[in-house]
């Protein structure tokens, strides 16, 4: 089982956005805690960390196997997620 914290802003933009897409987000976080090697889990290019699509959207994590903890820090539409 892994543990999966959530950035508050993360929260808070998951409140903002459409509820089919939001149902759908939150369904693959529960998973995160679950089977994470189950999904299609990325390390981004060009900086650390990870990331996992979800439809339009995308999430950015780090990952520490050892101590099998997922944070997820950024939540955003698949346009914007990668602007500096």
């Amino acid at each position: 089982m892994w543990t999966v914290n959530v950035d508050k802003s993360v929260d808070k933009k998951l409140k903002k956005i459409p509820n089919q897409d939001k149902a759908r987000i939150q369904q693959v976080i529960d998973d995160l805690e679950v089977k994470p090697e189950q999904l299609d889990i990325k390390p981004l290019v060009g900086r650390e960390g990870y990331r996992l699509k979800v439809g339009g959207w995308r999430l950015l994590m780090d990952i520490n196997e050892d101590e099998r903890v997922i944070f997820i820090y950024t939540l955003a539409s698949r346009g914007d997620v990668y602007k500096k």
